[in-house]
């Protein structure tokens, strides 16, 4: 039997919090402050405290993004101009450029623990409120879930900027490492013969295929895009009007049921469309106080991002081999999605969905703990999102209340296993 079947919440309260939302909530605008005042009169209601925390934020993926695809564009054009001149020492120095914008974008990328400025800066702000348990024992676990408040709004389709971007990966790395190695071995070949043979030549002649090669690529994927272009407003109900709902129905059971043992963070993140700042921010803010106060080897991260059409739980990630998010958090979602009888779909993707999780799981690899964090997210309405199309008839109560009821359920398992 679902929570919500006996009553212990308004079922019809989610989708009427998704309703409210129906407003752009783009980060640092005063849409993005409407939705935090509207989610702390929902905690004030019942009188639960919570706070606010102001962070900076700037659009550095989107800077690094774009400066390494125009790179690569313009070096592909350039490259037989710069051969002909015999300019190609200057490909060396463009080369170590597009190397330095490379890791700084893996950095952000993979590690959220260091946080890189870059453009414009602006403030944001995260909502936190936590639920103690019942014993206040020490060194105690700590349960976290995380859902941003903000929307975002693009020219083209989500899925099509995603893939282009990872057709831009996928050619990038090796034209550039390909013209670096000509590069070097021509500036070889001017000063020692040895090096001005036929293999020099045969270098030449398939780092300008490659180069023609990685035009047309690119050229195709602009093409995709622009063929693509929808210019709308994304009132984000679905990302993730949906999250901030459920955080908040959760929030107000455990309100009125604390747990025994374990205790309960809520964090409504701040610009998360943004390179996710607002956890990001709250991680390197609080990860360390967290760590001396709660065992965080035996703690969780459950991030809400995008509950449409479905309740989705990404399960592995990767191209090749694919690597299972953490195993045991999924397993117990799963058998509290069967208790209740409620359908769950895990999954598997290749690009592992951008969401607040991630910095959680950073900071805890960084602090060599064994933290779990999973993400609920229904992959397959992401091509609704950021768009005029993510309006709340695409949320459907029952999925909100059912990932309301799993995540209730499944955090009522886990304090019962904690000694």
């Amino acid at each position: 039997m679902a929570i919500s079947d006996l009553k212990l919440y308004n079922e019809k309260e989610t989708i009427e919090h998704v309703n409210s939302l129906m407003f752009e909530r783009k980060a640092a605008t005063k849409g993005e402050t409407k939705a935090i005042n509207y989610i702390q009169r929902q905690l004030n209601k019942e009188n639960i405290e919570s706070s606010t925390e102001s962070f900076k934020c700037a659009k550095t993926i989107n800077i690094l993004a774009k400066s390494i695809t125009i790179f690569i564009f313009s070096s592909s054009i350039l490259f037989e101009t710069i051969i002909l001149w015999n300019f190609s020492w200057i490909l060396i120095i463009l080369d170590l450029f597009f190397i330095a914008l490379l890791c700084i974008l893996l950095i952000n990328l993979y590690d959220m623990t260091i946080i890189i400025l870059l453009g414009r800066r602006n403030s944001s702000e995260n909502l936190i409120a936590k639920i103690t348990a019942v014993e206040k024992k020490p060194k105690r676990p700590l349960i976290i879930f995380s859902a941003h408040y903000d929307s975002n709004s693009s020219k083209y389709p989500y899925n099509s900027r995603r893939y282009f971007y990872l057709l831009v990966t996928i050619l990038g790395f090796p034209f550039i490492i390909s013209i670096l190695l000509f590069s070097v071995w021509t500036l070889l070949a001017d000063f020692f013969d040895i090096f001005n043979n036929n293999i020099y030549r045969s270098l030449l002649d398939k780092s300008f295929d490659f180069s023609y090669l990685t035009f047309i690529f690119l050229i195709l994927g602009v093409i995709v895009l622009l063929i693509n272009r929808e210019r709308s407003e994304s009132l984000g109900s679905i990302d993730n009007a949906s999250g901030v709902s459920i955080l908040i129905g959760l929030i107000k059971l455990l309100s009125k049921n604390p747990l025994q043992k374990a205790d309960v963070l809520f964090l409504w993140c701040g610009a998360e469309e943004w390179d996710l700042w607002g956890s990001k921010q709250f991680c390197a803010k609080h990860f360390n106080d967290l760590n001396e106060e709660y065992d965080l080897d035996n703690s969780y991260n459950i991030n809400v991002d995008m509950i449409g059409s479905y309740i989705g739980l990404v399960n592995k990630s990767g191209l090749i081999k694919k690597q299972k998010m953490n195993e045991k958090l999924v397993n117990i979602l799963e058998a509290s999605a069967k208790i209740l009888n409620i359908p769950l779909t895990k999954y598997d993707v290749i690009i592992e969905p951008r969401s607040d999780h991630m910095s959680f799981r950073s900071f805890a690899k960084k602090a060599n703990k064994k933290m779990q964090v999973c993400c609920f997210t229904s992959n397959s309405d992401a091509k609704f999102i950021h768009t005029s199309r993510d309006t709340p008839n695409k949320c459907s109560y029952e999925n909100l209340n059912g990932c309301v009821d799993i995540c209730y359920n499944a955090i009522r398992s886990i304090d019962l296993r904690v000694e």
